[in-house]
């Protein structure tokens, strides 16, 4: 009876033994310490481990790095220049939050990246370490990531003009403004010395194809119409219109602007659509057909006149253009079409 006792009290200490051992190893200080034996070029602690300030994890610092642990997460390492750089945000604090990788090479074998709850962080030897996130990122993901035709990042998110948010890659730039989210630009950010207005596009599939760049710009054109109705007995009779449109438009399918009809007289009419497409440049063209009909009323199907507009508004600027359509027909009847637009980022 005796012998059986000690047997039931030295399997008890054991498993109590047992027990211990494991509640070590599936701690936060063993899950580091595992995680550590599996990255032992970090070097040696530089600390305990620790509680992070917010509760939410335990993080222990090496000589080369740190390892930062969360039970939803898991431990993950954290060094170098993406490290200063998620330290810079102030670390699982910052809108970045916890790790959620190691840091990895990209796909494309140039540079290294940090995946963290609320973003990322880009690194290469020419670009340095810049952080990513939000509809941003999401954006530059669908695009490809890396190696999309925009690159790697060479900026952190910034203020843009009039509210907007700002994230400047290699060779073009991707804006968000709460009314349209995140549009991409090949041609507002001049880097590089190759290709048009010295942006570097790298990595084109054609318009259908992978990585493909989609330039986007937001186009206003102002329009005024003067007509003049030719009477060969009398005075001649006048009429005048304004009319403005706005589009934001890429480089697709073109779309219309501004419809513009304009009466005088009671007898004439003059009617101008006008379409706008931008290029890959993002230079936008504006074409359009003016008509001016003239009758025995302003719903005269007769046409006396047409006039090819075809302009080019430029990346980034203003134009101004007049044109004169006349009565080709019969008699004096003409209209002056004065047309403002603007091209710029969206």
């Amino acid at each position: 009876m005796s012998d059986i006792r000690q047997l039931r009290r030295f399997t008890i200490s054991e498993s109590a033994k047992t027990i211990a051992v494991k509640a070590e190893l599936y701690s936060p200080p063993g899950l580091i310490a595992a995680k550590h034996a599996a990255t032992a070029w970090l070097g040696a602690p530089q600390n305990e481990p620790t509680r992070t300030p917010n509760g939410r994890g335990w993080y222990r610092h090496f000589e080369h790095g740190s390892i930062y642990y969360t039970p939803e997460l898991g431990a993950f390492e954290v060094h170098g220049a993406i490290r200063d750089k998620w330290a810079s945000f102030g670390w699982e604090q910052g809108f970045l939050g916890f790790p959620t990788t190691d840091e990895t090479t990209t796909p494309d074998g140039v540079g290294r990246f940090t995946h963290f709850e609320g973003g990322s962080v880009y690194w290469t030897p020419s670009t340095g370490a810049w952080e990513v996130h939000g509809d941003i990122r999401g954006r530059w993901a669908a695009l490809g990531w890396e190696r999309s035709f925009l690159g790697y990042p060479v900026s952190d998110e910034h203020d843009g003009p009039d509210g907007t948010r700002v994230s400047d890659f290699q060779s073009g730039q991707i804006a968000w403004s709460s009314a349209i989210g995140a549009a991409v630009s090949a041609t507002s950010f001049v880097r590089g010395q190759a290709g048009p207005g010295g942006v570097t596009i790298q990595g084109l599939g054609g318009a259908a194809g992978p990585g493909a760049p989609e330039v986007r710009r937001r186009v206003v054109i102002s329009a005024h119409m003067e007509l003049t109705d030719d009477e060969t007995f009398g005075s001649n009779e006048h009429g005048s219109g304004d009319k403005s449109g706005e589009v934001v438009v890429t480089n697709g399918s073109p779309q219309e602007i501004i419809n513009m009809v304009t009466t005088a007289g009671g007898e004439m009419r003059v009617e101008l659509p006008i379409s706008v497409q931008v290029r890959d440049t993002g230079d936008t063209k504006a074409t359009g057909t003016a008509k001016l009909y003239e009758g025995t009323s302003e719903q005269t199907d007769d046409l006396d006149g047409t006039l090819d507009v075809d302009f080019l508004i430029p990346r980034d600027g203003f134009v101004s253009k007049e044109y004169t359509i006349r009565n080709t027909d019969e008699g004096g009847d003409f209209a002056v079409i004065k047309l403002t637009a603007s091209n710029f980022p969206s």
